[in-house]
């Protein structure tokens, strides 16, 4: 079911897919958009797919080809995936069904606001957990199901581990569980196959060498201007460098958004790897309570938007006042593409006083 949204001050599509449990992707093609970073406070937008990733009451089940069933204290739970078998880089859908199938109201209790978990595993090895990187509030609450009552919980895997890369080819199995006490340490599987992908043919070798400019942020001749290649706002030339004698330090005016940006031609077909360096600097006694996005888009020859590559960090996944090395792997560029941006987005909430520091960012083809 679509809805109509008004944006708001401090929103974005990253944001605003994120609160309503859809993608940027399909919001700009809902609203026939050509820019997904230019959206107008007062703007109505059309909101593709509201219900994803929440519960919802008396929803038809979506069968997918990977699905089994487990009955469950009086539950019955049915997890399945869109499809059994996937390409790399290819998203994962999966879908959680509970249904009452007794003759008596069951009563689940919750300890926070989360009522679901999904897990990915290859063998014994934690691969991906739905919940990293969310928070949930500390708040008690009940849910009735009436006999015959069903609720739904969805999510998309992005074929991304817990350190943002992408996994390899093989078979991995997907776990879905209920969060209420007593029920957490349950739950329904089912597998599925990532195939490999082979690289589209070039007539060009693949160098290994980092493709940005200034990626260490050397050349930055004017403190008040993005340093040399980049673009960007509220970005402070800092001298707590983990190499050489700057970084970039997002956030520097407290309360307001922060962007740093590069575009660099790329070739479609061939896999990336983005490599980068952050710390968290705590400024005094204040908190840290901010975002940290790394992002890739897409480009055509145009000009025109056709994909992104979207992990998500947190400051929980970024040390204080010390370096720490990221990286993330594109999986295949998307046919069309020719120019990819990678930018950073510092979205600071509530009272936070803390920075993020960059340095050494690379990107590199990896084949």
């Amino acid at each position: 079911m679509a809805i109509s949204y008004t944006v708001q001050t401090g929103d974005t599509l990253f944001l605003i897919a994120q609160r309503y449990g859809t993608t940027v992707e399909r919001i700009v093609q809902a609203n026939n958009l050509a820019n997904p970073d230019v959206i107008s406070i007062g703007q109505v937008l059309t909101i593709p797919d509201v219900g994803d990733n929440v519960e919802g009451e008396g929803i038809t089940q979506e069968v997918g080809s990977a699905n089994e069933s487990r009955s469950i204290g009086g539950l019955l739970y049915t997890l399945s995936t869109d499809r059994r078998t996937y390409g790399q880089g290819e998203s994962v859908r999966i879908t959680l069904t509970k249904r009452n199938i007794t003759n008596r109201t069951i009563v689940l209790r919750y300890r926070t606001t989360q009522r679901f978990e999904f897990v990915v595993r290859r063998g014994t090895e934690l691969v991906w957990r739905w919940s990293d990187g969310r928070s949930f509030a500390q708040a008690t609450a009940t849910v009735r199901l009436a006999p015959g009552e069903s609720q739904v919980f969805r999510a998309t895997w992005n074929q991304r581990n817990t350190r943002g890369r992408q996994v390899a080819s093989g078979s991995y199995t997907i776990e879905g569980r209920n969060v209420a006490t007593g029920l957490a340490g349950q739950a329904v599987s089912t597998s599925i196959r990532i195939r490999g992908v082979a690289p589209t043919p070039t007539a060009t070798p693949c160098p290994d060498v980092n493709i940005l400019v200034n990626p260490s942020f050397e050349r930055w001749p004017n403190p008040q201007s993005p340093p040399t290649g980049w673009t960007g706002s509220n970005l402070s030339r800092s001298t707590r460098s983990l190499t050489g004698n700057y970084a970039v330090e997002m956030g520097a005016a407290s309360g307001e958004r922060a962007v740093l940006a590069q575009r660099v031609d790329i070739e479609a077909g061939r896999l990336y790897d983005l490599i980068w360096r952050a710390a968290e600097h705590v400024r005094g006694i204040g908190a840290g309570r901010f975002v940290l996005l790394v992002e890739i888009f897409y480009y055509d020859r145009a000009g025109t938007f056709v994909g992104r590559t979207e992990p998500r960090y947190s400051q929980e996944n970024i040390p204080n006042d010390r370096y720490q090395r990221y990286s993330i792997s594109t999986g295949r560029v998307p046919a069309g593409a020719r120019v990819a941006e990678v930018r950073f987005s510092f979205e600071p909430s509530g009272n936070n006083t803390n920075t993020v520091l960059i340095d050494d960012v690379e990107l590199r083809c990896r084949f």
